[in-house]
């Protein structure tokens, strides 16, 4: 086994992390390159009309029965509505094919394998928090909360 493979077996929360980088990063990447004017405009690009901004890293818990299940999603607007990724610690990355906002209500598709994932929750807090039911494709059902990260603070 490599040095690298053990390395990450002895610390998957760094692995995590690790990924959890590179997934913003793609998405960042990916978001730049859509924007016809360049990365300029895919940097200021507007908040879907008539809704919140909710363009950002947001951590989220989603309870599994006894336990709780960590992640992060990264969200970007796109058309009229939003884009991303959603990735649980410790297992994979998944696309948010379309995240929409009516009034505090918010409606989320993730694709998985299986089939679509749907997530139907409310926005509180000012648009920082959002609390909701995730539905799998077999019919579970599980309460998930997400709470928007605070913005970096770029260095002058």
């Amino acid at each position: 086994m490599s040095d690298a493979m053990d390395r990450h077996r002895r610390h998957p929360a760094r692995l995590a992390a690790t990924l959890a980088a590179a997934s913003v990063a793609a998405l960042a990447a990916t978001l730049s390159a859509a924007g016809t004017v360049g990365a300029q405009a895919a940097a200021h690009a507007p908040a879907p009309a008539a809704g919140p901004d909710l363009q950002g890293v947001w951590d989220f818990t989603m309870r599994v029965g006894e336990r709780t299940s960590p992640g992060f999603l990264a969200l970007g607007p796109v058309e009229r509505g939003w884009a991303g990724s959603i990735t649980m610690y410790l297992t994979n990355t998944l696309a948010i094919r379309t995240l929409t906002v009516d009034g505090d209500s918010v409606r989320m598709v993730v694709a998985s394998r299986e089939g679509d994932v749907r997530f139907l929750g409310r926005l509180a807090d000012d648009a920082r928090t959002m609390a909701g039911i995730v539905e799998y494709h077999g019919g579970a059902r599980l309460p998930m909360t997400a709470t928007r990260r605070a913005l970096p603070v770029a260095p002058r």
